[in-house]
């Protein structure tokens, strides 16, 4: 499933190598992650965990909105 973030980039510093990596969200919801410099493995599954809910978070906030009504 695709999600609203999967696009937004997000720097991560290797703590091993210290390279920095420029890998959108939807890279790191996927496992098998690596630092290209060094190799170093990332696990990524409770990321993925956290941004799927925020996900489902942020869509159900849009849908409250909808219900807003102004009156001028």
């Amino acid at each position: 499933m695709r999600g609203i973030l999967d696009h937004s980039q997000l720097d991560i510093t290797c703590p091993r190598c210290t390279n920095t990596l420029k890998i959108k969200v939807g890279a790191l919801k996927r496992p098998g992650v690596k630092c290209p410099k060094c190799g170093l493995g990332f696990e990524t599954s409770q990321f993925k965990k956290d941004i799927d809910k925020l996900e489902r978070d942020l869509k159900d906030f849009g849908k409250g909105l909808g219900s807003i009504k102004v009156k001028l």
